[in-house]
């Protein structure tokens, strides 16, 4: 085994199914190029997005997709990325790129993973985190700690091996957290049994730029970047309390205590307020943002704080004046966004672990069995509609250009209003 994982540590990419190569041009509006979006709040600007399909209605594409993941499709420059893993060990890792109009395979990469870790998700395998990209480049990392940058071609521009350097993850169900694109900069959370850790590597060469440890445990938060008071903060989740980062040199500014000991949503920041949530039954807090240093706990930067009210794995968004969330058992909740009293709750149904997204004054929530409930934002419940595609969905949607994508067990579906 110790010479198989030698092996596999040279990270040898077999470059497979190259079907065409694209002009590289910028990341637009309409873009989805990370995690929850170009904020990394769930939320798009968009308008005409769809409201009614199924199966075989307002489906303009779907693709036959193979391999354990849940990462959530990325749209940046008339692609999509998509991540995968597979074997016995789901050591093997696989980066697809799809064209963002006919849902053609434009390229396929394959890689080894470099280690394996301590626990993982059966349905994510190694392949849980979701891709960035900047309109030039794709930028990947697996629960085998492989992180890695492609160019639009599929050609490698840097490889590292997170877990040759620091150990590999240490974590039950495996690695969570996404790698998050701060303009040149590229960070992933790792938080886990061993040392955890904040790291800022450069997006185009791979180099660390710095490097934060964390008291923390295991948790699978994604940081969220803001501009507070003229900088840019990240706001990180994890461990009894949510901090705040200066992104330029990793050092702590700011925590606030009441977050559960593993936390799997991911913060989100509207109109200069973070809104963090942990924890089954944990706790929901609205932070002010304004560049006060030190533990804030029990101060007036916290605006409210709602008890016994958290999801335990969907990330929560703001849209307009209302914060939504999704529990796991299908109740969705809607809180006044500015003092966290309760609009409406209500029982969508099914078995929930998607983050929701928002745009066109919709929410849309995705359930495990394929049913995604569109419902209209706003103070006062209203169900638009119920869509069903047929395939269990974990995966939340991407929202680009007025279209959803949506990755079932065994396929990509692009959901358009027709």
């Amino acid at each position: 085994m110790a010479r198989r994982h030698s092996e596999l540590s040279s990270l040898l990419f077999l470059l497979s199914s190259v079907l065409s190569v694209c002009s590289v041009a910028k990341s637009s509006a309409a873009d989805w190029p990370g995690w929850r979006g170009p904020a990394g709040t769930g939320v798009s600007s968009e308008t005409n997005l769809p409201t009614r399909w199924s199966a075989s209605q307002n489906v303009r594409w779907k693709t036959p997709i193979s391999g354990a993941g849940v990462s959530q499709p990325i749209v940046s420059s008339g692609r999509v990325f998509l991540t995968a893993s597979d074997g016995r060990l789901h050591d093997r890792l696989h980066i697809y790129c799809f064209d963002r109009h006919s849902g053609a395979e434009l390229w396929h990469v394959r890689m080894f993973g470099s280690a394996i870790p301590e626990g993982y998700y059966p349905e994510g395998g190694m392949a849980v985190p979701t891709p960035a990209a900047d309109g030039q480049r794709v930028y990947v990392l697996f629960g085998t700690g492989n992180l890695a940058c492609l160019d639009f071609a599929g050609k490698p521009v840097w490889i590292r091996s997170l877990a040759q350097e620091y150990g590999p993850f240490r974590n039950r169900w495996g690695m969570g957290s996404s790698p998050v694109l701060v303009g040149d900069v590229l960070v992933m959370q790792v938080d886990h049994w061993a040392q955890s850790y904040l790291l800022a590597v450069d997006a185009k060469t791979g180099a660390t730029i710095w490097k934060a440890n964390r008291d923390a445990s295991v948790n699978w938060s994604t940081p969220v970047a803001a501009q507070v008071v003229g900088k840019m903060q990240l706001i990180v989740t994890g461990t009894y309390r949510v901090k705040g980062y200066d992104a330029a040199d990793g050092s702590e500014l700011w925590s606030v205590d009441g977050m559960r000991m593993q936390c799997i949503p991911s913060p989100v920041v509207q109109n200069g307020v973070a809104f963090a949530v942990s924890g089954r039954a944990g706790n929901t807090l609205a932070i002010q943002l304004d560049g006060s240093r030190g533990n804030l706990t029990g101060t007036r930067q916290v605006l409210w704080k709602k008890s016994r009210s958290a999801p335990y794995v969907a990330s929560p968004l703001c849209y307009r004046d209302e914060y939504y969330h999704i529990h796991d058992d299908g109740v969705a909740i809607c809180l006044d966004a500015a003092t966290g009293e309760t609009r409406w709750q209500e029982r969508i149904g099914g078995q929930h672990r998607s983050s929701p997204g928002a745009g066109d004054g919709k929410i849309y929530f995705t359930g495990l069995d394929g049913n995604v409930t569109v419902v209209r934002a706003g103070p006062k419940f209203e169900r638009l509609a119920r869509n069903n595609l047929g395939e269990i969905i974990v995966a939340a949607p991407a929202i680009s250009n007025g279209e959803l994508f949506l990755r079932g067990e065994k396929h990509l579906f692009c959901i358009s209003q027709q």
